[in-house]
């Protein structure tokens, strides 16, 4: 079974891309598709998930117990932190890089 690492990049010019990468990695967990899932917010996706609460919430709703990671160098630049309590921040090249080496295969939306 393959590991799911879905990297969700794109903001608020292109928010149904955005919702499409969520729900599809928040079926993946649920559905069981994959041995492993991990979601990472990275730049413009931020940006929409502080700036847009009705995809902030949807983010919440979608994932359940599940905490995606997103970029921390980001958050801490554009003054983010204390609003992306509901992810896992994190510095994001070398864990994307590390992921890739344990055999994820990367899906970017």
């Amino acid at each position: 079974m393959a590991k799911l690492l879905v990297i969700i990049v794109s903001g608020k010019e292109a928010k149904e891309k955005a919702v499409a990468g969520l729900v599809f990695a928040a079926n993946s967990i649920k559905f069981k598709w994959a041995e492993s899932v991990e979601i990472v917010f990275f730049g413009p996706s931020e940006d929409l998930l502080v700036e847009d609460e009705n995809f902030r919430e949807m983010v919440i709703s979608q994932l359940g117990d599940y905490k995606p990671l997103a970029c921390k160098f980001i958050a801490d630049m554009k003054g983010y932190a204390d609003k992306l309590g509901f992810t896992r921040l994190e510095y994001i090249g070398e864990l994307v890089n590390r992921f890739i080496d344990e055999g994820y295969t990367p899906m970017v939306f």
